[in-house]
């Protein structure tokens, strides 16, 4: 029996969890290192696009992908972007012949226990088996922290896929650096941002409660004196979504897309936000 893993989209919240527990149960784990992809789609996407692929290709029998949303849907924001609301569907797409998926929760706790029990039966047909290996790895069942982050003057915002890659981060703290600005990425958990956009904005998907959480939390920090809100070409409701939470606020802000010159954008918040200090 062999299970698929993809990295990326939330991976760094369930990964270590499920693939211990695959071990254990005695299940090969096949992981694949995305290679260069030219498709027409984000990055994040064309590095999953790229993983599956490539699994597709080894021959493993099930694919285990996670359930971003927790079985909540949306047609508003993140909900119009079939890579955040559904992956399987959206993989389908392109992948007809998909092997089967075990969709698993994006985020560990206790409840995750029974999904893993069905998970277990369902490859190993043995519960003996599954117990011990519940048993085993059960003490990974606890989220990771929140990844350090520098006290810069501007809050970092994007999407929690896009935050939770080192890749990404480095690049944004480059861009911002070499204006003279320093980060500020958003360091509560997930839980604690999603009670952070209740105080804002009437958003339903998780990953969009992060979105504005994060907005509303940097925005409130004194030492953050600007937002950087970075967004993928890839998702077009999500800009509209980040605009309408920072524009409570009163801060300084810009829209950043991946990919584009942030030359122009980043000079102009840097002197928006040097003429706020002057002013206070």
């Amino acid at each position: 029996m062999r299970v698929g893993l993809v990295h990326g989209f939330l991976s760094r919240r369930y990964l270590d969890f499920w693939r211990a527990y695959l071990e254990a149960l005695g299940v090969e784990v096949v992981e694949a290192a995305p290679p260069p992809s030219d498709l027409p789609f984000c990055l994040p996407v064309q590095r999953l696009l790229a993983q599956v692929e490539a699994l597709k290709e080894a021959g493993v029998d099930y694919l285990l992908l996670p359930d971003l949303q927790g079985g909540v849907e949306s047609e508003r924001g993140g909900g119009q972007c079939p890579w955040l609301l559904d992956l399987e569907a959206a993989l389908l797409r392109y992948f007809p012949g998909l092997p089967p998926v075990l969709k698993v929760p994006a985020e560990l706790s206790e409840r995750v226990l029974g999904r893993a029990g069905e998970v277990g039966q369902l490859l190993v047909r043995n519960p003996m088996l599954v117990g011990r290996a519940l048993d085993r790895t059960r003490r990974l069942l606890k989220p990771p922290p929140p990844l350090p982050t520098p006290q810069g003057s501007v809050g970092v915002v994007a999407q929690p896929y896009l935050l939770e890659e080192p890749a990404f981060r480095r690049e944004v703290e480059a861009a911002l650096r070499a204006h003279g600005l320093e980060a500020y990425f958003p360091d509560l958990p997930p839980e604690r941002l999603r009670e952070e956009a209740d105080r804002l904005l009437p958003v339903d998907l998780p990953t969009d409660r992060e979105l504005v959480g994060a907005i509303h939390y940097l925005g409130r920090l004194g030492r953050v004196k600007g937002l950087a809100l970075v967004v993928s070409y890839a998702c077009p409701p999500i800009p509209g979504l980040m605009r309408k939470a920072a524009r409570r606020l009163g801060k300084p802000y810009r829209l950043l897309t991946l990919g584009e010159d942030w030359q122009e954008p980043l000079a102009a918040l840097k002197a928006e936000m040097e003429k706020g200090n002057r002013g206070g």
